[in-house]
C-alpha cells in the first residue's frame, strides 16, 4: 500500500436520486407508471491531465443528469435517470496512458441496443446527454435508428456545451482559452467529486488561438459552430491532457456552470416532452 493511503478508504460519495443501475425491478415497474422518459448519460473513460481522474466524464455526465432529473421533477416532469454509459469514443486521447477507447460503429450499436432493452421495457422517450462530445456523432446516429426501429419511439440528443460556450466568459476567471480539463470542467469536479481533484498537480497549459479555434472554438460544430474538426491526437495539442489552467478552478465556478447547462436542458425537455 503506497504511502498511507488506504485500500478501504471512502473515495467519494454520490448523491441521489438513484440512477436505472441503483433501482431495483420494482422500482423500475413503479417510475414507469409516473413517466415513459429516461434520460441516457454517455461518458468517456480518458485521461484529463494529471488532476483529474479519467472518469471525468462520466461524473460529469451522471451529475448533469441528476441535477437535471431533480429540477424537472420540481416542475412536474418527471424522468428516470438511465444507466451511464462508461464508455466512448476517446481515440484521439489514446496516446495518453489509462484511455479506453471504443468505435464509433460499437459506441453507436451499444446506445441502439441498450435503448432497445429499455424500450422493450416500458420507455418510450429517450433523451441522450453526452459527457464527452466525441460521443456526439455516434449518439445521433443512435437515436435515428431507435426512432427507425420503433413505431413511437421519441429521441433526442442534446449538446449542452454549445449553449454553456455562449456564456462561458461570464463563469469562469480565465480570460484565456480554456478547454478539456481546464478551469470549467475541473471546478465541476471540484463540485462533485473534491477527493478526486488535485489542482496541484496541474500546470497551465494554452494552446495558440488557431489551434484552440479548431478545438472548440466558435467555428466548432460542437461548441453551436458550423464546421467539424475532426482530431487525430490530442498530444499534438497537450502534453499534459489538459488545456488551461486548473489551479484557476472553484466550486463556485462549478456550480455555475452547471447551473447554466441544467438550465438550458431542463427548458428543452420541458417543451419538447412535456408542454407538447
Amino acid at each position: 500500500m503506497a504511502g498511507t493511503e488506504r485500500n478501504d478508504a471512502v473515495l467519494y460519495v454520490q448523491k441521489g436520486p438513484a440512477t436505472l443501475t441503483e433501482m431495483s425491478g420494482d422500482e423500475v415497474r413503479q417510475a414507469l407508471r409516473r413517466t415513459k422518459t429516461i434520460l441516457i448519460p454517455c461518458g468517456a473513460t480518458e485521461d484529463h491531465g494529471p488532476h483529474l481522474p479519467l472518469g471525468t466524464d462520466c461524473m460529469e455526465a451522471r451529475e448533469i443528469g441528476r441535477r437535471t432529473a431533480v429540477r424537472l421533477g420540481t416542475i412536474g416532469c418527471p424522468v428516470v435517470i438511465g444507466p451511464l454509459i462508461p464508455f466512448g469514443t476517446s481515440s484521439f486521447h489514446m496516446a495518453f496512458a489509462g484511455t479506453v477507447s471504443i468505435s464509433s460503429r460499437t459506441l453507436t450499436r451499444l446506445l441502439h441496443e441498450v435503448c432497445m432493452s429499455l424500450y422493450q421495457g416500458g420507455f418510450r422517450n429517450f433523451i441522450l446527454i453526452h459527457g464527452h462530445d466525441g460521443n456526439l456523432p455516434s449518439m445521433m446516429v443512435a437515436a435515428q435508428e431507435l426512432v427507425d426501429t420503433t413505431t413511437d419511439a421519441k429521441a433526442v440528443v442534446l449538446n449542452w456545451l454549445a449553449p454553456l460556450s455562449k456564456v462561458y466568459s461570464t463563469i469562469q476567471t480565465s480570460t484565456k482559452g480554456e478547454g478539456h480539463g481546464g478551469e470549467g470542467e475541473t471546478s465541476r469536479l471540484l463540485v462533485t467529486h473534491p477527493e478526486l481533484v488535485h489542482p496541484e498537480r496541474g500546470c497551465a497549459h494554452y494552446v495558440p488561438p488557431e489551434q484552440m479555434r479548431k478545438i472548440q472554438g466558435p467555428e466548432h460544430i460542437k461548441t453551436g459552430g458550423a464546421i467539424y474538426y475532426a482530431t487525430r491526437s490530442y498530444k499534438e495539442h497537450t502534453p499534459y491532457g489538459h488545456i488551461g489552467d486548473p489551479g484557476l478552478a472553484k466550486v463556485e465556478t462549478g456550480e455555475k456552470g452547471y447551473d447554466a447547462i441544467v438550465g438550458w436542458l431542463t427548458e428543452v425537455i420541458k417543451r419538447d416532452f412535456f408542454d407538447s
